[in-house]
């Protein structure tokens, strides 16, 4: 049979593989002349995720067999190949197609706008539904490493429902992986277990003056519009983290702030500032006497802070030391509104 693409891929962390990873496989293997497959590396596979995840060279020992297997069955060659963010190699103009499950189909729209910017057409889609166990439960890795399922989709225990279970949900207004990072830093000191979202949340376009913390307001209450008023629960925490330059007495700093919001209490923080050279201030105004802030925030805040630093410190240590601040002054807010209230 021929098979309507040249080269297809597909990407993933694969611990533990699963049944739903194998009909992804097998999905692949079927619509393209060539399978270009993903393993994510230890430091994207870690990030953001609680549970324990298998090292690099295990996964890939593992998934091998399965690669060489499927190759050998359906007479069509295979490449795998280590990845260190979410696009992979699915920006490489030799790849036409892509395989993903439902829940992660959003993915695609983002690579598809980044090669459209390469001037690359956009990827032919094979999207598949989720594997369910006999419950009607999604099968995932996370709930194979709980016990929950085995990696056929058998359901090994049920999760005791002796009271509700409170999932604490933490909302960034951004998707930026260092932030994501200093934020997560942060809540791991401060609780025991959340799950952390991450939102395209665009800066607030600074038209006056304003300063970084009602940037960083801003995020929040984008989020908060974004989330009906139905989902929201009392253990949601709302958090925006805004970056820029602030002058004191003709020096400039380069500092972030946060804003954190829960159950109607608010929480306050910013790091400590690294100085800014004149000549690299003149370079990264924007609105002279107006608005300052310094470009492109992925890119050229995280090089000047390592720059400034010397490497010693990095932009998730003061996004994290922002985020610790804004939980004191958060814990502190509703310590003195229990007073009051009491």
């Amino acid at each position: 049979m021929e098979t309507p693409t040249e080269n297809i891929c597909l990407g993933g962390t694969f611990s533990p593989i699963h049944v739903g990873h194998l009909k992804l496989l097998e999905e692949a293997f079927t619509n393209s002349k060539m399978v270009s497959v993903g393993l994510t590396s230890d430091e994207l596979a870690t990030r953001n995720r609680e549970r324990t995840v298998e090292p690099f060279d295990v996964r890939k020992k593992k998934l091998v067999p399965i690669l060489e297997r499927l190759s050998e069955n359906y007479s069509i060659p295979f490449s795998l190949s280590e990845i260190n963010d979410r696009f992979g190699f699915a920006l490489r103009p030799q790849i036409d197609s892509i395989v993903v499950s439902e829940e992660t189909e959003k993915t695609v729209d983002e690579i598809d706008e980044e090669r459209r910017k390469l001037g690359l057409p956009p990827l032919k889609r094979f999207v598949l539904s989720m594997v369910l166990d006999g419950g009607g439960n999604k099968i995932s890795s996370t709930r194979i490493s709980m016990g929950e399922v085995d990696v056929e989709g058998n359901v090994i225990k049920e999760r005791p429902q002796k009271e509700p279970m409170k999932r604490i949900c933490v909302h960034l207004g951004s998707k930026n992986p260092e932030k994501g990072e200093g934020v997560t830093n942060a809540f791991r000191r401060h609780t025991a277990g959340f799950q952390l979202f991450q939102y395209n949340i665009s800066s607030r376009e600074r038209t006056r003056k304003m300063d970084i913390l009602e940037g960083a307001r801003h995020r929040t209450d984008e989020m908060i519009q974004k989330n009906s008023r139905e989902t929201i629960s009392p253990s949601d925490y709302f958090v925006g983290v805004e970056a820029g330059v602030v002058e004191m007495k003709g020096t400039w700093f380069l500092i972030h702030g946060c804003f954190i919001l829960n159950v109607g209490f608010k929480g306050i923080g910013v790091s400590s500032g690294i100085e800014v050279p004149s000549k690299i201030i003149e370079r990264i105004m924007v609105y002279k006497g107006h608005s300052w802030e310094t470009k492109n925030i992925l890119g050229m805040r995280t090089s000047l802070i390592e720059k400034l630093s010397g490497g010693t410190v990095s932009r998730i240590d003061l996004v994290e030391q922002a985020t610790r601040m804004a939980l004191i002054s958060l814990t502190n807010e509703k310590k003195d509104g229990r007073n009051k209230n009491g």
